[in-house]
């Protein structure tokens, strides 16, 4: 996993969770609006998993989630296998923010029984978005 960013608790980003956000590098999407363009672009320090598992050891019965985000989390080859790390470990609950693009790969995330939870940002230009957001209720 290409991590490039860890933020050890969070009261907003897994409703009803106390979780952890792990930051993963890269993105298929060069949105202009984008929040983590530092690491979608290759501009990080990399953290090892390793670093991550320790603290979720130190925080076990404290951590109700784990929130996987990115960039896109999609693009990561080991995405499934290291949730699948996260669940047998820890037995947390494993959110998956996604821009819903790789349709393919999601579907596989959502097969492997590790996501507990997608949230998934509508993309679109201003003078459309009205329409996205008809579609999507």
């Amino acid at each position: 996993m290409l991590i490039s960013g860890f933020q050890k608790t969070s009261l907003l980003d897994y409703p009803e969770k106390v979780a952890a956000i792990i930051f993963t590098t890269g993105c298929n999407l060069r949105c202009p609006w984008c929040h983590n363009a530092g690491i979608v672009k290759g501009k990080y320090d990399k953290i090892d998993e390793k670093e991550i598992f320790e603290y979720l050891e130190k925080r076990k019965g404290v951590l109700d989630g784990v929130v996987i985000t990115g960039g896109e989390p999609l693009l990561q080859p080991d995405l499934i296998e290291f949730m699948g790390k996260i669940k047998s470990r820890f037995g947390i609950s494993i959110k998956l923010d996604t821009n819903g693009v790789l349709t393919d790969k999601l579907e596989r995330a959502l097969k492997s029984g590790y996501v507990d939870y997608v949230a998934m940002d509508v993309k679109g230009d201003l003078e459309n978005y009205y329409r996205f957001v008809l579609y999507a209720t």
